[in-house]
């Protein structure tokens, strides 16, 4: 059971790493060359303070994301409150699917999105598991 736990735990992690990574350079470098450019963006709120508010908020919410993917799992289940804390910043996508769901038949579509999205969560849960039994918890 250990070796299938850690297994899992990396798979997780490095498949949350590269999705979080590509992730970040795709979204950043739209969100920063669409953020002054009104042929991409339609919206009655664009070019005021509160669509660069908003902006500024992904972004920086991607790049938490990133580094909590980029950090060892150790540093962020080595206490219950570092895991809750990290936990929930990694749940903040599901939060974003959640919300944008209009219908129960859109969830169907949106599985394959918070199967990628639960990658990282998984890898915090796993780690942790494993650090509660008294294992000797890495990089993951």
């Amino acid at each position: 059971m250990r070796i299938f736990l850690l297994t899992l735990a990396w798979l997780c992690k490095i498949a949350a790493i590269v999705i979080w990574l590509i992730e970040a350079v795709v979204k950043i470098g739209f969100d920063i060359s669409n953020l002054r450019d009104p042929s991409h963006w339609s919206g009655e709120d664009w070019g005021t303070p509160t669509f660069e508010h908003r902006t500024y908020l992904e972004i920086a919410t991607l790049i938490a994301l990133v580094v909590l993917a980029v950090l060892p799992n150790r540093w962020l289940v080595f206490s219950p409150v570092t895991f809750a804390i990290s936990l929930l910043i990694v749940l903040i996508p599901f939060y974003r699917i959640f919300g944008s769901l209009t219908e129960w038949s859109d969830l169907l579509w949106m599985i394959p999105l918070m199967s990628l999205f639960a990658l990282l969560p998984l890898s915090l849960i796993l780690s942790f598991v494993r650090q509660r039994k008294g294992e000797k918890v890495g990089y993951v």
